[in-house]
């Protein structure tokens, strides 16, 4: 694996990969910390820089390490790479020449990178080119990595454990409320609207006790901070800040309306909205693609228009104006997760793409 070893979704991976008796070597130019997978003996730590600090690397910065990682592949010598990302670790991946070569497309690298220049859009369509199998977590990536690539791009999902994410009660005739978000504190996530949403459903419904949980961590930290201090809501609002992966289920027990309002289309999946709906919560989601995916052609949550409060207001208000809606809309979203997004599932896809690739070599 050439991945951030740092992520919650590539620990998620991994760690199951592993319990699934698949030996994996794990390669990050982004710091972790490795106790994250010490309890597995099948996973070995091919690199990890000390520093805390490395973020996201230049393209340039990626290639420094070319050297490095054909020397880790050919001492580790694995019957598969799997880059995570294309134009960060699937770069360096495609430029080691190692095959047979999956690459995973993750959002932003398929529909903000190639926009920049024509340069950008080669260097896509040239690292996807390298690939045996491009992985796409929806639909709607897989069309628009398509327009790179005549490679074969498989959607897996990245679904979620429905056994851990299980039913939670919701009761919206109670006075206290919580409304809720699980994401990094990124503009693209759509915070800010998210905070302007509940200021304003708070003056919509004066007779319920309203509470913001926002559960994650980023460089908006601040700035959302401030604007609840602006807007008056300090007190309402619960900021936790990061938390572990296996922590997030003990957060959406907390939240009876589930709000995700991200505003650019390079939200292609949204694994904490598929982990509400798994839940039996009522959900409210931006209209990005993704979203509308995730949802089905008959939503099982309410959809409100990106880049705006006023709509996702009306749509938390008509959840507690109407119990009855908000039971059912979360009984149809679990039932859509248990069809569509049951990681057991997801990871046998992906294993069935291991094995079929592993006979080649």
């Amino acid at each position: 694996m050439l991945c951030n070893g740092g992520s919650s979704h590539i620990e998620k991976w991994v760690t199951s990969l592993a319990a699934k008796n698949t030996e994996i070597g794990i390669f990050s130019l982004q710091h972790f910390d490795e106790k994250t997978y010490s309890q597995y003996p099948n996973i070995t730590i091919l690199n990890n820089p000390a520093s805390g600090k490395t973020g996201f690397l230049s393209k340039l910065g990626y290639l420094k390490n070319l050297g490095n990682i054909k020397r880790q592949i050919k001492h580790y010598a694995p019957q598969i790479v799997h880059a995570h990302y294309a134009t960060s670790y699937g770069l360096l991946a495609a430029k080691s020449k190692f095959n047979p070569l999956v690459i995973s497309a993750w959002g932003s690298d398929v529909y903000d990178f190639p926009k920049n220049s024509a340069l950008h859009k080669n260097l896509l369509k040239n690292v996807l080119a390298k690939a045996n199998v491009i992985c796409s977590t929806s639909k709607c990536m897989k069309e628009e990595t398509a327009k790179y690539t005549s490679q074969k791009i498989e959607v897996i999902p990245f679904g979620v454990d429905t056994d851990i994410f299980a039913p939670q009660p919701t009761d919206l005739s109670k006075k206290q409320i919580t409304i809720g978000i699980i994401k990094s504190l990124e503009k693209k996530y759509g915070i800010e609207y998210l905070v302007k949403a509940f200021h304003e459903a708070v003056k919509l419904n004066p007779t319920k006790e309203l509470k913001l949980l926002v559960v994650g961590d980023g460089s908006k930290k601040n700035e959302y901070h401030k604007l609840c201090k602006d807007l008056g809501i300090s007190e309402q609002v619960t900021f936790t800040g990061k938390v572990k992966h296996t922590e997030i289920i003990n957060y959406h027990k907390q939240i009876d309306i589930f709000v995700s309002l991200s505003v650019l289309d390079s939200e292609s999946f949204g694994v904490s909205l598929v982990e509400a709906m798994s839940c039996g919560k009522p959900v409210v989601a931006s209209s990005v693609a993704g979203f509308k995916e995730v949802l089905g052609e008959d939503p099982c949550g309410l959809l409100v228009p990106r880049n705006t409060w006023k709509e996702p207001a009306m749509a938390i208000t008509q959840y507690l104006q109407n119990p009855k809606l908000a039971e059912e809309m979360g009984k149809k979203a679990r039932q859509r997760v248990l069809e569509n997004y049951d990681w057991k599932k997801n990871l046998d896809q992906m294993l069935a793409i291991y094995t079929q690739l592993g006979n080649i070599r």
